[in-house]
């Protein structure tokens, strides 16, 4: 039977296009923890780093195989995983200490800038609507 097969992103792999065969793909284990370790590269470095720092290093992971992978509860970071964390972590501090203390620009005058992008006169906003009502007759 032919056809067009749907592939996952997160498992990377076909599977025949049946919204009932995708459904039960996507509710397995295996989906959800490929998910989850693909969602995890987005995540707040800081965070990580605090939540790694309260495990113990997981034996199983460093001997080879650790069969819990995501549901470990011991950490899967070697130590120079956590440390190239800390320097990412610092360098993150230190982008945001400069951007608070930059002196802010100063104001661009209206003169220079296209009339499109002039601030709005609120007194000549108010005085063309009441040409335009005079215009359209409903100041009777």
């Amino acid at each position: 039977m032919g056809g067009k097969s749907y592939y996952c992103d997160y498992c990377c792999c076909f599977m025949k296009n049946d919204i009932n065969v995708r459904k039960l793909h996507n509710a397995g284990m295996l989906h959800t923890a490929a998910k989850v370790t693909y969602m995890q590269r987005f995540e707040n470095p800081a965070q990580i780093l605090k939540k790694e720092r309260l495990k113990k290093p997981c034996r199983r992971f460093f001997s080879g195989y650790c069969q819990f992978q995501l549901f470990c509860n011991y950490g899967h970071y070697s130590p120079e995983d956590i440390k190239r964390l800390e320097k990412i972590v610092s360098q993150q501090k230190k982008g945001r200490r400069r951007k608070k203390g930059n002196k802010p620009s100063k104001k661009v005058q209206n003169k220079k800038l296209p009339p499109s992008m002039q601030s709005i006169d609120i007194n000549k906003m108010k005085q063309f609507n009441q040409n335009l009502d005079w215009e359209l007759g409903l100041n009777q």
